[in-house]
């Protein structure tokens, strides 16, 4: 499958880049010949630098690589590509990385302690494998699929983000705390799949959902969720969307992010955060209107404090 709007990972014999995706690395291998006809074999390692002013990446036209700046400011500025050869390819990702590593100031223990926030984990110095991108057709979207990917990698990633596709849905609802048993592909639960991903070497896993509990909400029917009070979010062209009322939203996520923690989840990444921000209305079940900024707000906080409560404020938003 090629989506335009998702980072691909691609792997292939060309120079070739896509010239619509953005590519974050670049391993290339070159062949010398000498005069005796013996061959070296070279590997060039591309790596754009990313700062606080300018994001830097690589992309493609034709069989020529550029090299893709985005600057807001108005001031001058300079992107960076790093550029490193060497002859072990694994080697050269991993010194490499390594070197722009240390190029990062660091982050000084008083302002971790004053925080209390471990957010930081998931990106200094810390590689992470989301299952978006690998686990679509023809590839199964199932615990099983993820694992096996995780055993093929050359490098371990340190997180690993279990990414849309565990949830149990109905009608693109979140109708269940637990994973759904397809995704889980005979394994008892998700806490047995995050145990087998960290005995890989794996230090951390977290899970995808979003804002609303999943894309249309929460299911009001379901056994789960039946006796909580719920209200709906309205769009202007017609679509509805069933969620739980912020009187219980706290409660809501303290359960579930209680449950997610016992099962060994270390962080989640929150998704479709524009959702509160462009609905049009919200109305209770006797269809009188609901200011959304209570939503909002009581959403986002509630989140914020979960997080804060269970993961150490290890969040993706």
């Amino acid at each position: 499958m090629f989506s335009t709007w998702w980072l691909n990972a691609r792997q292939n014999e060309g120079i070739a880049l896509p010239p619509e995706q953005d590519t974050l690395m670049l391993l290339a291998m070159i062949e010398t010949a000498t005069q005796r006809s013996t061959k070296y074999t070279r590997y060039l390692c591309f790596l754009p630098l990313v700062n606080d002013q300018i994001v830097a990446t690589l992309r493609g036209r034709n069989d020529t690589i550029l090299g893709h700046f985005e600057h807001e400011s108005r001031s001058w500025g300079y992107g960076q590509v790093l550029v490193s050869m060497g002859p072990k390819p694994v080697q050269l990702l991993k010194k490499t990385l390594a070197y722009q590593q240390s190029l990062r100031p660091k982050i000084t223990d008083s302002i971790v302690a004053a925080s209390q926030d471990s957010s930081q984990e998931l990106y200094a110095e810390k590689l992470t494998y989301c299952t978006w991108n690998s686990l679509q057709p023809p590839t199964p979207t199932t615990a099983t699929s993820m694992l096996k990917a995780l055993q093929t990698f050359p490098l371990m990633p340190n997180n690993l983000l279990i990414d849309d596709g565990w949830q149990t849905t109905d009608d693109r609802k979140m109708s269940d705390w637990s994973a759904n048993s397809s995704w889980l592909d005979g394994y008892a639960d998700l806490g047995q799949v995050i145990s087998h991903a960290k005995s890989l070497g794996v230090e951390r896993v977290g899970v995808w959902h979003t804002v609303l509990g999943y894309w249309n909400g929460v299911s009001r029917n379901c056994e789960t969720f039946k006796d909580v009070p719920f209200l709906t979010l309205c769009k202007d062209w017609g679509a509805q969307y069933e969620i739980i009322h912020p009187m219980k939203v706290d409660e809501f996520f303290d359960q579930w992010y209680a449950r997610l923690a016992s099962w060994g989840v270390d962080f989640v990444k929150c998704d479709d955060m524009a959702e509160i921000e462009d609905m049009d209305s919200c109305v209770d079940d006797k269809g009188d209107p609901f200011p959304l900024r209570f939503v909002r707000r009581a959403y986002v906080e509630a989140i914020k404090r979960n997080v804060n409560k269970y993961f150490s404020g290890r969040i993706i938003w």
